[in-house]
């Protein structure tokens, strides 16, 4: 280990190149533990800023089309009441246009592709102006 002098701080050739290869070896694991670590920074950083502007948009495009589908159904649900406590008959569609609005779910409804019995945002474009039709008949 040392040379005949009994100096422990010389160190022989051995010495040296095991002493390399345990300092390249710490590097490196240092390096793919900071590498690691910066990715998973990334990561969350990223995943905070995504979620973030996915839920303002689905929020911004939720609301208009939760009221619409409100007013829609509280009108056909009224124009219901009124019919059944006059002794009117009500349009057929009326029941069935009452339970297609109330079975949408805001995914449903914001879907730009059609799916299994998924609508699209069409399709619900197309449920309302449906209804409002039958509510326009029914106002005449």
């Amino acid at each position: 280990m040392g040379d005949i002098n009994g100096d422990v701080w010389d160190l022989d050739h051995d010495d040296v190149t095991t002493e390399r290869m345990i300092l390249e070896r710490t590097q490196q694991k240092l390096k793919r533990e900071f590498t690691n670590a910066g990715y998973r920074a990334g990561l969350d950083a990223s995943k905070a800023t995504t979620m973030q502007e996915g839920f303002d948009q689905g929020l911004t495009h939720s609301i208009p089309h939760g009221q619409t589908a409100g007013t829609v159904l509280g009108a056909l649900v009224a124009r219901r009441t009124v019919c059944q406590r006059l002794g009117t008959v009500c349009p057929p569609q009326v029941d069935a246009l009452i339970m297609r609005l109330r079975a949408l779910k805001h995914t449903q409804a914001l879907s730009e592709t059609a799916t299994d019995n998924v609508p699209t945002t069409e399709s619900f474009k197309a449920l309302v102006e449906e209804a409002n039709a039958v509510l326009h008949t029914m106002s005449e």
